[in-house]
């Protein structure tokens, strides 16, 4: 009992002890609440710490309190007269600090200056913008003279600027804005600047340039910029290629290393890049070139892109500085499927009458606002003004109103709602999804001609793109989630859009190779250097190709050997054309008309390059020279042809390559030129019905083995068929004679 009653004398003194500690808490807290509550004391309170945007809104928000009890009033303008004395000795110091700037002054001085401009001016900032000091009449002393000696002093080093900027060492010093005193307008200046600039520029040496651009790039004017990077770039290529015309390999490197220096070079100047793709139009045409390349121009050089201009004829690439040939010997998609996988859906198969359970929720909600309708309709109407009140009736009202909306909408959507609909008989199909790995893989040679130089070098780079896909077969359109099935699954669609997709390839990766191996570079006198090269891999490239077709053998007529196919540059159109002698071919001139250079494809599935070497217009006849060699063929020399003999004509018409047509001999006739009528000059032609079509232009017209006719015209006319006419044999004779071109009789 003793213990227990000492416990609780024990726990009744805690008791006090803590009361009067709370007790003499809440005493403290209220008093300083009082304290707190006066706006003049918090006003002073703030001031004391310094908490001037504080005490600003204090004096804003209490205005009227202040003005209308004189003695806050009192304690307001001590307080802000404290506030004054203590901005006296900041004002003091400033005034001193900037009577001690000396201009001009040396750069390493600039920092030191610009602080003591600074400091003055947000010193005079405050206080102008200090309303407390503004509204109650305590502008400290001496802020006028500092404005004063501050503007003057400011005004004369921005006055200096030009002068500054002109002996400022720009190669070397840090940014000229960021240490000068006074703040400039950087584009404006630089850009009246632009002549001094280039100046500089142009007597710099080393590092300098690329430093100055580090420092003032971003606020050079874009036409001095380029200007700067110009000059800075002929210069460091002069070095380069010490003195000599600069190849196309100096120009790259001397480009890589202005980047190394930190110099962005935005352009090389004079130095342009013709693209020319040269893949064999065969491979094209048959589609042994399945996708295209997209180059890539990751460099800063104008370049321009001849996809169907002729590479060796084009006035483009011959003003070019380099030239690059892309000829893809290997474009092929290669497509790998996995095992398919079914997957289950379900599709509509048709409708049945079912009960729709939404026409009793309609119902019941109806049922529901038309009881609570009513009731309230019912009390409106118990209620009188004077006992439920003006307002009362008000909110009653709007209440009704509210409630009658909500039960003419009950009412519309009850009677929308059928109370039978139809609804859809499901079934479980299962359709199949393929996986499928898709890779491009190609083979390209390009060749870089430097023209400046007079080398070329040639290469190979490898090609290998893939992508996964899944493709979905068999969803049926009646399937409910045909879109979100579709939205998961690839198609076949996309599948060939991704292979039509041109292959990026970066101009920057080509060139790594081409820097490294100088070695690789060879002179050459002339192009057809590069034109054999470049036809040596086509044609191993079409023997690849054809090694894995299967075709008709026309090897027992060996007139075929001695056609060609020929190939306009823009291959707007195919004419044809025969072996004269081993290198000279003949076809007719609207074949290769306006072109100084043709593609040749030979019977053997063979490509080369032909130079046209005479033509005459007249008679609608055209030589030409190629870097290969053929069979030629034989020309019959008789004076008559016997009327009704079968004649035969090989050639190419609508591109449907060495195709044979048979006619027979009609009659000898002579005719103004087909191509340039005249009354004075008459051109001697062989009619046959021989079928003969756009394609079989230039073609050989053979009476038996001998060729009696170049396949020029034809008659197109609705009502008249079956008129085609060659150039006589005896004109084709006289025209190789003309060019002393020895024929085979």
């Amino acid at each position: 009992m003793n213990r227990q009653f000492a416990g609780l004398i024990l726990l009744i003194l805690l008791l006090l002890v803590c009361g009067c500690r709370a007790g003499r808490s809440i005493k403290t807290n209220i008093k300083e609440a009082v304290l707190s509550s006066d706006p003049e004391d918090k006003f002073a309170r703030s001031l004391d710490r310094n908490q001037f945007t504080q005490a600003q809104q204090i004096w804003l928000d209490n205005q009227n309190y202040f003005l209308e009890n004189p003695k806050a009033m009192a304690k307001i303008t001590k307080a802000a007269s404290a506030l004054k004395k203590r901005y006296r000795p900041k004002i003091s110091a400033a005034t001193t600090n900037v009577l001690s700037i000396h201009w001009p002054a040396k750069s390493a001085k600039w920092t030191l200056i610009r602080l003591k401009l600074d400091n003055a001016r947000d010193l005079i900032s405050n206080v102008e913008s200090s309303i407390i000091l503004r509204d109650l009449g305590q502008t400290p002393s001496g802020l006028a003279d500092l404005k004063n000696k501050f503007h003057e002093k400011e005004s004369q080093i921005r006055a200096d600027a030009l002068a500054q900027f002109k002996e400022y060492p720009l190669e070397t010093g840090p940014n000229f804005f960021s240490i000068y005193p006074v703040k400039l307008d950087e584009t404006k200046f630089l850009k009246s600047q632009a002549a001094l600039l280039e100046r500089t520029v142009a007597s710099a040496h080393g590092e300098g340039v690329p430093h100055m651009i580090k420092e003032y790039g971003e606020i050079i004017p874009p036409e001095t910029l380029r200007n700067l990077e110009g000059n800075y770039f002929r210069e460091l290529l002069e070095k380069e290629s010490k003195g000599n015309p600069p190849s196309f390999r100096t120009v790259i490197k001397t480009m890589k290393e202005a980047q190394r220096l930190g110099f962005p070079v935005t352009e090389v100047p004079d130095c342009k890049i013709a693209f020319v793709r040269v893949t064999s139009k065969s491979l094209m045409k048959e589609h042994g070139i399945e996708f295209g390349l997209g180059f890539d121009v990751d460099l800063p050089v104008k370049t321009e892109m001849l996809g169907k201009t002729a590479m060796f004829s084009s006035k483009t690439a011959q003003d070019a500085d380099v030239v690059i040939l892309i000829n893809e010997t290997v474009s092929k998609i290669d497509r790998k499927t996995s095992r398919p996988k079914a997957y289950r859906s379900k599709l509509i198969t048709g409708y049945r009458e079912g009960y729709n359970h939404a026409y009793d929720q309609a119902q019941l909600r109806l049922e529901q606002l038309k009881l609570k309708r009513q009731e309230l309709n019912q009390r409106n109407n118990t209620h009188i003004l004077g006992w439920i009140g003006a307002s009362g009736i008000t909110s009653a009202a709007h209440q009704a109103a509210i409630e009658e909306q909500k039960y003419n909408e009950a009412v519309a959507n009850a009677t929308s709602i059928p109370k039978m609909i139809d609804k859809p008989i499901y079934q479980k199909y299962s359709f199949r999804v393929v996986p499928m790995r898709t890779a491009k893989i190609a083979s390209v040679q390009y060749v870089i001609i430097d023209h400046k130089a007079r080398t070329y070098f040639t290469d190979f780079f490898d090609i290998v793109q893939e992508k996964n896909f899944k493709i979905a077969y068999g969803v049926d359109p009646d399937d409910p989630d045909q879109l979100k099935l579709t939205s998961r699954f690839n198609t076949d669609k996309e599948v060939r859009n991704w292979e039509k997709q041109p292959v990026p390839v970066r101009l920057s990766h080509m060139l790594n190779y081409y820097l490294e191996h100088a070695d690789k570079d060879k002179k050459y006198g002339n192009m057809a250097e590069i034109r054999k090269t470049i036809l040596n891999n086509r044609n191993k490239a079409l023997a690849e190709f054809y090694s894995d077709k299967y075709e008709s053998d026309t090897g027992n007529d060996p007139r075929f050997d001695s056609t060609v196919a020929v190939l306009s540059p823009d291959r707007s159109g195919t004419g044809s054309g025969f072996f004269v002698t081993d290198n000279i071919i003949l076809t007719n001139y609207h074949v290769v008309e306006r072109n100084d250079f043709v593609e040749i494809r030979m019977h053997n599935k063979m490509e080369a390059f032909g130079k046209v070497m005479a033509v005459d217009a007249y008679r609608d006849l055209a030589l030409v020279k190629v870097n290969t060699h053929g069979k030629p063929v034989r020309f019959y020399t008789q004076n008559t042809i016997p009327t009704g003999v079968t004649l035969e004509a090989i050639g190419h018409p609508e591109r449907y390559f060495f195709s044979i047509t048979r006619g027979i001999f009609s009659a000898y006739r002579r005719m103004p030129s087909y191509s340039l009528p005249s009354r004075d000059i008459n051109i001697r032609y062989i009619q046959t019905d021989a079928a003969i079509n756009p394609g079989n232009s230039g073609g050989p017209l053979f009476y038996k083995n001998k060729v009696v006719g170049v396949n020029t015209w034809k008659r197109i006319d609705p009502d008249v068929d079956n008129l085609a006419f060659a150039v006589h044999y005896a004109e084709v004779i006289n025209f190789l004679d003309q060019y002393g071109i020895k024929y085979r009789k």
